[in-house]
């Protein structure tokens, strides 16, 4: 498995070239035409030049809501098509970064620390298994999968708030397509706790400081990190309802053995 590694940048932590990805068929992804991230409100000039021109990026997928979009919009950048693709209705809470939903998140939180010791580890599970049964959020992967179809040359960037609960379900789903063993998707979807630890551990000492609550700070840490479990929901979820993953991908996503093969054509080599 080759090393998982963040494009060196300077105002964004979680951005990362899926290119070198090894595929079961022992064929690669293609380098600068996959690139999954955080939200993009914090990049320099530098990192713009980087992206646009280092990683010939072409088309940005916003997954984040109307109301996250407002907050933070992405900048725009040269040449590159923006696209709003939200997985979330602007209604649901809980896996993003609005501050009426972390209240929430905290509230729900103290309300189960008495009755679950993995409350945190639950709730993240249940969203997770939302993101691929919920109709809407099914629909709107489906849409990045159309995207992805449509993008003839340069690289297509996605990207949520952290890059870590919408973004790592999508990314495991297009992993999945392209053939990349289990293994590997899992390990790339781990490296968000590397690459977003400092800003991660910089906010909840803000949050401790207010909350002055340990036991609630270490359940925030779950929320705001990931762990395997909540990405093997997803497949366990998957394989529940559809037998197999290759299913999943035919029957929700529309991915039929033509439209796959088409997709392998376009991102893999070798």
């Amino acid at each position: 498995m080759k090393e998982i590694t963040r494009i060196p940048l300077e105002g964004l932590h979680n951005t990362r070239d899926l290119g070198g990805f090894e595929t079961a068929d022992g064929r690669k992804i293609r380098p600068r035409r996959l690139i999954r991230s955080g939200q993009l409100s914090g990049m320099t000039e530098k990192d713009k030049q980087v992206l646009t021109e280092d990683y010939g990026l072409r088309t940005d997928v916003d997954f984040r809501t109307g109301q996250e979009r407002t907050e933070a919009p992405d900048p725009r950048l040269p040449g590159v098509a923006y696209v709003e693709n939200p997985i979330l209705s602007d209604q649901a809470i809980g896996i993003t970064r609005e501050k009426d939903s972390e209240e929430d998140m905290m509230k729900l939180l103290v309300q189960q620390m008495s009755t679950s010791e993995k409350a945190a580890e639950e709730y993240m599970a249940g969203l997770y298994r939302n993101l691929v049964m919920d109709p809407f959020s099914r629909q709107q992967y489906r849409k990045f999968f159309g995207i992805l179809l449509d993008q003839k040359e340069g690289a297509v960037l996605w990207h949520c708030s952290a890059g870590k609960d919408r973004v790592g379900v999508g990314t495991a789903l297009l992993l999945s397509a392209l053939g990349v063993p289990r293994e590997t998707i899992l390990a790339d979807y781990m490296m968000v706790n590397t690459f977003t630890a400092e800003v991660v551990e910089s906010r909840l000492e803000e949050l401790n400081e207010r909350l002055q609550n340990p036991q609630l700070i270490d359940c925030l840490r779950e929320l705001m990190q990931v762990q395997e479990s909540y990405l093997i929901s997803v497949f366990q979820a998957i394989e529940d309802g559809y037998g197999t993953m290759d299913s999943f991908l035919e029957k929700e996503m529309g991915l039929c053995a033509e439209k796959r093969e088409q997709l392998r054509e376009m991102y893999l080599e070798g």
